[in-house]
């Protein structure tokens, strides 16, 4: 940290601003209450206007001397203020009304404030030292590639826990934690848990960054359809594979196992019927809700994930409509053109006359990639980031390959093949009905899988789906997550 990047901070931080501001207490106080204490991921806009006019008349009430505005007011400010987020997203809990979620930056200033008001509260030096060593000690395990260190590493770990076992046999009691270890472990654990659902703001923030970057490749007027494409799964597959992404998936995969979900729940379960932490556990009560708080949040993740799918699905309905009617108007521009021709009289001398037959090259006929001479189809995996530009005719070898997709019929195939079957996979539906439309048909299998529930899209796992290129026996190479159709 330098002077300049502070000085910065200072004065465009989001965080710093709301720590800042003259009215801290109120703007905190509610959004910590709403958002935090009732453990709620995102607020519909009636029930927020709702909630917020009554409190700002009871501090009215309270306070004479405050002057505060219309609730109404206050949410566009905080709004623009990047306090909190408004979002129009259509949802199955709250419909086509708007509704408010905080940015990461209100998460960073509300934990601030809470570890500042819990500075009286008992702190752990023990327990969090332990933290520090147990995450060293994996680092190092976990840093090695080497098999026989690995084995001498798991074979201490061995012979200190057989040490203790043996003990405690010979000695028949066992040491246990006292109060003290007890309550500063739970403080430890209760605040790290609070910190994780901070951490899911910043990944959704992840998410709307990508959804945002994807409009604006679209706005671009010389941004081809192929590069914008390329640009949506190149950006996609790099959020997954970022830290955050990586650590969020593998935390998700946890998650959705049902026997460790119990496992989680009889934990916590057993951690509040201890005597030793009655005190604490009678004030909080946010663990005991984890499990349920987690799944909610992570599921807003995934769904905005899956929201990018659908925009993306929308883009390119979206290019294609204007790029037909763009060709519309070339049509009716030769015609207008040919019709002005065959009025007007010609003179000889205006044409050029060359020897021998014509040789005709239609772009229509011409594939986009040149291929070799081979008695086999060949396989080969598309990029979109690089499509290779044709001189003179590059619009139209873009053109060639617009086709319109009816979502309708392929919705009729998704349940015509279930009629026989639970559950069908994407790679077994394109077999019994072959991809004729490239790249938008397999866009908008992707987005109907999305919009249903029982449809799922597992991104852990990677399909390899090959579907017939433009040019004769070519095809093309789709790395796509696991699609599965249920009935």
């Amino acid at each position: 940290m330098d002077y300049q990047q502070l000085k910065y901070e200072v004065e465009t931080s989001p965080t710093l601003r709301l720590l800042r501001s003259q009215n801290i207490a109120f703007t905190a106080s509610f959004l910590y209450r709403q958002f935090k204490l009732a453990q709620r991921v995102s607020i519909p806009q009636l029930a927020m206007e709702e909630v917020l006019g009554d409190y700002t008349e009871f501090l009215q009430g309270s306070y004479p001397e405050l002057r505060l505005k219309a609730a109404k007011d206050y949410l566009n400010d905080w709004c623009n203020a990047g306090w909190l987020r408004k979002t129009f997203e259509k949802s199955d809990e709250f419909g086509d009304e708007p509704v408010f979620s905080l940015t990461p930056e209100t998460e960073k200033a509300l934990a601030w404030l809470e570890e500042l008001q819990q500075r009286d509260e008992f702190i752990g030096t023990e327990s969090r030292f332990l933290q520090i060593l147990s995450l060293l000690k994996e680092i190092q395990e976990g840093s090695t590639a080497d098999v026989e260190t690995r084995i001498a590493q798991l074979e201490k770990d061995r012979d200190r826990i057989q040490q203790e076992i043996d003990t405690i046999r010979e000695v028949g009691e066992v040491d246990p934690f006292n109060e003290t270890q007890l309550r500063e472990r739970f403080m430890s654990a209760n605040s790290l848990t609070r910190q994780l659902m901070g951490d899911f703001r910043a990944i959704e923030q992840k998410f709307r960054d990508l959804t945002r970057k994807v409009q604006d490749d679209q706005l671009e007027a010389d941004s081809r359809r192929g590069t914008v494409v390329g640009k949506v799964l190149d950006a996609d597959d790099a959020l997954k594979e970022s830290d955050q992404g990586r650590s969020f998936y593998t935390f998700f995969k946890f998650l959705m196992s049902d026997s460790k979900q119990q496992a989680l729940k009889d934990l916590i379960a057993s951690v509040y019927e201890l005597e030793a932490l009655t005190s604490l556990t009678k004030n909080y009560g946010f663990l005991r809700r984890i499990v349920r708080n987690l799944l909610n949040s992570a599921d807003h993740i995934v769904q905005s994930n899956q929201r990018l799918t659908e925009k993306l699905r929308q883009m390119l309905d979206e290019r294609n409509m204007r790029e037909n009617r763009r060709v519309a108007e070339l049509i009716t521009d030769v015609r207008r053109l040919s019709r002005q021709a065959a009025a007007e009289s010609i003179d000889d001398n205006a044409f050029w006359f060359l020897e021998g037959a014509p040789n005709l090259n239609l772009s229509m006929e011409r594939p986009l990639h040149p291929l070799e001479d081979s008695e086999t189809p060949t396989f080969t995996e598309i990029d979109f980031s690089d499509l290779p530009d044709e001189e003179l005719t590059a619009e139209l070898d873009e053109l060639a390959q617009q086709f319109y997709v009816d979502e309708a019929l392929m919705a009729q195939r998704i349940d015509r093949a279930l009629e026989d079957s639970d559950a069908i996979a994407l790679t077994e539906l394109i077999e019994q009905y072959p991809v004729t439309q490239g790249l938008p048909e397999m866009v908008v299998y992707l987005a109907l899988a999305t919009k249903a529930n029982r449809h799922s899209v597992d991104s852990s796992k990677i399909d390899l789906v090959k579907i017939s290129g433009l040019a004769p026996d070519s095809w093309l190479q789709l790395k796509l997550p696991k699609v599965i159709f249920k009935r």
